[in-house]
């Protein structure tokens, strides 16, 4: 593709202690065979030297630049970065992550065909063993389809939700005139502060584009497989579906409790209580709050281990649960290890 022929387009680089894989990286973002880019790397503090070697790199190629800020997280680095992109759609990319290079050419097509709000694609996922070793490389695809006008997007909100459309902002394209007229801003949160902003622009769009591509590789590692949760996080939930319930009453929308309810379970609740578990504590303040009560008593989950953990909750056998979730989690590590 002949460069500076098409629309400029910022990648935007939150980087925290990822040395080991930054250079990887950045070289797969600047071999995009889409040449018109700018690369804008927000170092958040980082400690390991990641700001050393993107500063070297920003020397042997003009379109990246670098900037330091004190550790905030994830959200504020992709703010600043948005403050600085120059160019006419953004897409995000995790540090520890790399693409292939075509991707943005790919997601750009598809764009350029409907000038459409927001683009996206799968992305394949790089499972790494305990030492980093990647393992498998599993390809994830979604079925190519556009919806055209608000109310239809709208409508399939629920459905895009449920693809996980709307959960990371990597392997997307989206219009920076549109997150800076509705000064749509990821939130200051630890942990979903993807999902905010995701839901955030898809208030605003009109028009969308899912692409049958996998160019986008996501490195999941061990350790996040598992994870850690702070105990306070069922608030986030709350706030997510309270948000979703509020998005609905704005459209006009009958709000898809049932399906709602399902996917918070499945998503959401299931994998807090998991994790706590895991760090041996106590999730009966978050069990037993109004909403995320609402959602377990509503859900009716298909998987089996699901309707145990739901059974157990609504019994309110916890240490029985304790005991379940223990083993799910055993069966898990021995898979990831295996």
């Amino acid at each position: 593709m002949t460069p500076n022929k098409e629309p400029l387009i910022s990648v935007v680089l939150p980087t925290y202690n990822v040395a080991q894989y930054l250079q990887q990286c950045l070289e797969s973002v600047v071999a995009q065979t889409y040449r018109n880019i700018e690369v804008v790397i927000i170092i958040d503090g980082a400690t390991d030297g990641s700001y050393e070697i993107a500063q070297e790199f920003c020397k042997t190629d003009s379109r990246c630049s670098v900037y330091w800020q004190e550790n905030a997280g994830s959200g504020p680095a992709r703010n600043a970065g948005l403050a600085h992109c120059r160019g006419e759609l953004v897409m995000f990319v995790d540090p520890d992550d790399w693409i292939e290079p075509e991707l943005l050419e790919k997601l750009y097509e598809a764009q350029s065909q409907g000038n459409y709000d927001l683009v996206a694609s799968e992305r394949t996922v790089a499972s790494c063993d305990k030492s980093g070793e990647i393992v498998s490389m599993t390809p994830k695809h979604y079925e190519s389809q556009t919806i055209v006008g608000q109310q239809g997007v709208r409508q399939a909100f629920m459905r895009m939700l449920e693809k996980l459309v709307i959960s990371n902002p990597t392997q997307k394209l989206y219009k920076i005139s549109l997150i800076r007229e509705h000064n749509i801003q990821f939130p200051d949160l630890r942990r979903s502060q993807d999902i905010v902003f995701n839901y955030r622009y898809y208030n605003h769009i009109s028009s969308l584009c899912l692409i049958d591509y996998s160019g986008y590789n996501y490195r999941k590692n061990f350790q996040a497989s598992i994870g850690n949760v702070e105990s306070d996080y069922y608030k986030t939930i709350v706030l997510l579906y309270n948000d979703y319930m509020s998005l609905y009453k704005n459209w006009s929308l009958p709000f898809p409790e049932q399906k709602m309810a399902d996917w918070f379970f499945r998503e959401r609740i299931n994998s807090y209580l998991q994790k706590m578990v895991a760090q041996k504590l106590d999730y009966r303040e978050a069990v037993e709050n109004p909403v995320i009560g609402k959602i377990i008593q509503t859900s009716r989950p298909q998987k089996k281990h699901l309707r145990i953990t739901r059974h157990l909750l609504l019994s309110k056998s916890y240490r029985l649960l304790n005991y379940f979730l223990f083993l799910i989690l055993k069966l898990k590590r021995n898979h990831i290890r295996n």
